[in-house]
C-alpha cells in the first residue's frame, strides 16, 4: 500500500488528496495510504476562518473573502464549482463591494456561508483523511528509495512520494535532499526564487449580538486610507445576517511590506489605533484578532505557469500550489489537477 504525504492543507493541497482517493477508487486493485501534513493548528491555508473566543457563532475570514469565477474557469472547472455549490459550501455573493473593479462580462462572485476554510475542509473530508497540524517539515531526505520527512518537532516518518502544497519560499528553506535537488539545479532554484507574494496583515472584530455598527456600507475597497485595504462586515458578507456581526480588515499591500517583520502584538496597537482613527464610530469589540500573512497572494508566479514542478520522479516529490498558476480558487484547482495527473502519469502507485 503505497504511503504519499501532502504537505499543505489549503484548497491545493485538500483537492488533491480528494482526487487521489477518487483515483484509487477508480481502481480498486490499488489502496492508498494518504497523510496530510499541516504547520498551522487548523485546515484552510490562506482561507482561514477564524471564530470569537466568547461566541463560537461569531465568525470571520481573516483570508480570501470571496470567489471570482470568469465564465472560462466555469466552464474549466465545473466539476468542483457544481459541487461546491450543490453542497452549500459556496453561494453566490449577495451584497455589492464598494470600489470593487470592473470584471468581464458573465464573472461571477461566490462566498462560503460558513467560512471559507469549508471549501478546504470539504475536500479533505472528501478524501477520508484526517490532517495532522502544527507538523512543521524541515527536512525530506532520500533514504532507500523512500522519502524521509521530519517535522521541527522531531517526527521522522518514511513515504513512497511527497507532495507540496506549501508557499515557495517555504520549499527553498527545506534541508537534506531537496536543498541537494535545487544546489544541483541552479536554473529551478532562480525560477523558485523568483515567486514573489504581497504580506498583509488581516484584523477581526468580533461583536456580541445586536451591536450596532454603524458602517455606510456592507463591504469596501479603501481608496485613501494609509493603513487598509479593505473592510467587510463578515456575517453581511457570507449571507449571514442572522449572526453576531464581525468586521473584518485587510491592511494595504505597502503597508504590509513596510511593516511585515513585526510581531502580532508590535502590530496590534498600530492596527487597533488605525481602526479608531479611520472608523471612529466603530463600537469597542467583544474581541480582537489580528492575523499575520507573510504570503498572502502571488504577485508573481513561478516562470510559464506550470502548475507542478518535479524536483524528483523516482521516488517522486512534487511541489505545486498557486505559486506555479494564479493566486485564486482557480489557480489551485488548475495546479491540483496537473500535480495527480503527474504523480499518476510517473508512478505505478494508482
Amino acid at each position: 500500500m503505497p504511503k504519499i504525504l501532502i504537505a499543505g492543507s489549503g484548497i491545493t493541497g485538500s483537492l488533491v488528496a480528494a482526487s487521489l482517493l477518487q483515483q484509487a477508487k477508480e481502481n480498486v486493485a490499488n489502496q492508498l495510504q494518504l497523510s496530510i501534513w499541516e504547520k498551522a493548528k487548523g485546515t484552510g491555508g490562506r482561507m482561514s476562518t477564524s471564530r470569537s473566543p466568547h461566541n463560537s457563532s461569531c465568525v470571520a475570514d481573516l483570508g480570501a473573502q470571496y470567489i471570482t469565477c470568469k465564465p472560462h474557469y466555469a466552464k474549466e472547472h465545473s466539476k468542483e464549482y457544481e459541487e461546491l455549490l450543490s453542497k452549500g459550501v459556496l453561494e453566490p455573493l449577495k451584497i455589492s463591494i464598494n470600489n470593487c473593479h470592473e470584471h468581464e462580462a458573465g464573472t461571477k462572485h461566490y462566498v462560503a456561508p460558513n467560512g471559507m476554510s469549508a471549501i478546504a475542509k470539504y475536500f479533505i473530508s472528501q478524501s477520508g483523511c484526517q490532517p495532522e497540524f502544527e507538523h512543521h517539515i524541515s527536512t525530506i531526505t532520500k533514504a532507500d528509495n523512500k522519502w524521509s520527512v521530519t517535522t521541527l518537532q522531531g517526527k521522522v516518518e518514511l513515504f513512497d512520494a511527497v507532495v507540496l502544497t506549501i508557499p515557495v519560499p517555504q520549499v527553498l528553506q527545506l534541508k537534506g535532499t531537496v536543498a541537494e535537488i535545487l544546489e544541483n539545479n541552479q536554473e529551478m532554484k532562480t525560477k523558485l526564487s523568483a515567486v514573489e507574494y504581497s504580506s498583509r496583515y488581516a484584523v477581526g472584530l468580533y461583536y456580541d449580538q445586536g451591536a450596532e455598527l454603524s458602517l455606510p456600507f456592507k463591504a469596501s475597497y479603501l481608496k485613501d486610507d494609509p493603513v487598509f485595504r479593505y473592510i467587510a462586515v463578515d456575517n453581511l458578507r457570507r449571507n449571514r445576517p442572522e449572526l453576531p456581526p464581525s468586521v473584518v480588515f485587510h491592511t494595504s499591500v505597502p503597508f504590509g511590506v513596510e511593516h511585515v517583520e513585526l510581531t502580532i502584538p508590535e502590530a496590534e496597537p498600530i492596527l487597533k489605533e488605525a481602526i479608531k482613527r479611520s472608523f471612529p464610530g466603530l463600537p469597542e469589540p467583544k474581541a480582537f484578532k489580528c492575523q499575520k500573512w507573510r504570503y498572502s497572494q502571488v504577485t508573481k508566479s513561478y516562470e510559464d505557469q506550470p502548475g507542478v514542478l518535479e524536483l524528483s520522479q523516482q521516488p517522486p516529490l512534487l511541489v505545486g500550489g498557486d505559486g506555479f498558476t494564479h493566486s485564486n480558487l482557480d489557480g489551485c484547482i488548475s495546479s491540483a489537477r496537473k500535480v495527480v495527473q503527474q504523480l499518476v502519469s510517473k508512478t505505478s502507485m494508482l
